[in-house]
């Protein structure tokens, strides 16, 4: 099998037993360390639930990132601009993001929009967004490739999570991240992988790296990167440059009518 992201022949890592009874075959790339799954014929059954049983970190989640993304926003970005939360799930950071005044809409083609209805965007671009934000997307992706590419048809910049392979490669039964549980995790990135991605799309890489990481057409440093993704300074930047809500607007484009206090 050959690796998806650099393309040169991938070796046998292990095999798991996926869903509590099949057992998968997991490749990793010598060459950039990316590790993938056979061909996962499971992934129906798998998302027959979007959002796996296991996830219940998915609220906290989204309230942390919204503490952090407008002060990278305001930071390295155009915050007046249009955004779009790509995997978005059931809205709720979208909501959170529109709550703090930036102008954030949403696609998932898997889950239900429950808090930020009337805001999604279609399959086909019609629009540019300044950046696109995909939290824990990446490691869903059977052909990185290719949905890389439909991202950047949206924005030529991506904000995004997923835990980066450690330095020594774990067992398959030693790891959290590899998610046999659910069986929706089918690629795992070293930070090789992910600047082998940036190359190929003439784009640069910025990361934590752990688990935040960014794709601009602009190099930004990884020294202001991790900076103004610290919690506790991004919480001070977004105070010092907080913006009105949309909550008002949003409630008056679905209901027609005012808000009042």
């Amino acid at each position: 099998m050959n690796c998806r992201i650099c393309a040169r022949p991938s070796v046998p890592l292990g095999n798991g037993l996926v869903l509590d009874k099949y057992t998968v075959q997991y490749y990793q790339c010598p060459h950039c360390r990316f590790i993938q799954t056979e061909e996962p014929y499971w992934l129906d059954e798998a998302y027959a639930s979007p959002i796996n049983i296991s996830d219940i970190g998915l609220v906290g989640r989204n309230v942390g990132w919204a503490k952090i993304v407008p002060a990278i926003v305001g930071a390295l970005f155009n915050a007046n601009s249009r955004f779009l939360d790509y995997g978005g799930g059931y809205g709720l950071f979208v909501r959170l993001m529109r709550d703090a005044g930036l102008d954030f809409y949403l696609y998932d083609k898997h889950c239900e929009n429950l808090f930020a209805r009337e805001f999604e965007v279609e399959a086909q671009p019609a629009d540019s967004f300044e950046l696109v934000t995909a939290f824990e997307v990446f490691e869903h992706l059977v052909e990185p490739r290719a949905e890389l590419r439909r991202m950047l048809d949206y924005a030529r910049n991506i904000l995004f999570t997923t835990v980066l392979v450690p330095d020594r490669t774990p067992a398959l039964t030693d790891w959290w991240y590899y998610g046999l549980e659910h069986g929706q995790h089918v690629a795992l990135y070293s930070r090789t992988a992910l600047a082998a991605l940036a190359q190929e799309f003439g784009l640069h890489l910025a990361s934590d790296g752990r688990q935040l990481h960014l794709f601009t057409e602009k190099p930004v440093h990884n020294t202001v990167f991790r900076l103004v993704s610290r919690y506790h300074l991004a919480v001070l930047l977004a105070r010092l440059r907080r913006r009105p809500s949309l909550l008002a607007q949003d409630y008056q484009k679905l209901t027609g009518k005012r808000l009042r206090a």
